[in-house]
């Protein structure tokens, strides 16, 4: 979701380059402008601009690097989570987010005098599958299990939230470079499906899949910080490879 952020606004994936060889980019054609960051409409410029570049950028953009975001692959999630309810560790790899062409932009306050930043979005449906492996106690209940894993969350509200720093390369260039990031999320509903619960045993398996959803609540405010931090980490990464290909007087300019 930090990721999805990231391209409505700066639109580009690249891998890590010597700031030597860097090459600088133009914006892709479905960024119809570029917002400039002492524009007082710049927060309007940026989710008009955004939510219209989104559209096409989702469905990925080989010249510019920029990933299939339907689904949206991150090859390994560990989510460890230890409160007084909820004591557990839960692994999926090669998950899979389906459901992000439906992401809409509401919001964004961007202030580039205090460099803090903050996107809010609304995404009415999410699926999310993989393989999960997951052990230990949750709501004071043993849970254990590896197999097929599906979450399905509805009117999904999150909002991206970081810090800008800069750096002078040695191209003479200004880039930004992203710190602090974060991602606050709540969801008006979430379906949790977990196949082969308990070594295949289908009653309990059966019984600890309703009892997820009948608290689904709970679990999702337990283990929703690790699972931020974990993707905020991830799109960080991604993110300074993306503020590392274009200038900063390119992606947001001085009018």
């Amino acid at each position: 979701m930090f990721l999805l952020a990231v391209l409505c606004t700066w639109m580009v994936v690249a891998p890590e380059i010597l700031a030597k060889d860097l090459p600088v980019y133009p914006l892709p054609p479905y960024v119809k402008r570029a917002c400039a960051r002492n524009d007082p409409n710049l927060n309007k410029c940026v989710v008009e601009v955004g939510s219209v570049a989104l559209k096409t950028v989702i469905k990925g953009d080989p010249k510019y690097r920029v990933p299939v975001l339907n689904p949206m692959v991150i090859e390994e999630l560990i989510v460890k989570q230890g409160t007084k309810q909820v004591g557990l560790t839960l692994v999926c790899k090669d998950c899979k987010l389906w459901g992000l062409e439906n992401t809409k932009i509401v919001k964004a306050d961007m202030n580039f005098n205090t460099n803090h930043h903050k996107m809010d979005f609304t995404l009415s449906k999410m699926r999310v599958v993989g393989k999960y492996n997951v052990s230990g106690q949750i709501l004071l209940l043993p849970i254990s299990g590896a197999g097929d894993a599906e979450f399905k969350f509805e009117n999904l509200k999150f909002s991206i939230i970081y810090d800008t720093a800069y750096e002078k390369k040695s191209n003479g260039r200004t880039y930004l470079k992203v710190v602090n990031g974060s991602f606050p999320m709540d969801a008006g509903n979430l379906v949790i499906r977990l196949d082969n619960l308990f070594n295949g045993d289908k009653l309990l398996g059966g019984n600890m899949n309703r009892f997820l959803n009948e608290n689904w609540k709970e679990i999702l405010k337990d283990v929703q910080p690790a699972l931020s931090e974990s993707l905020s980490e991830l799109s960080e990464r991604i993110l300074n490879n993306i503020s590392a290909l274009i200038p900063m007087d390119i992606l947001f300019p001085k009018k």
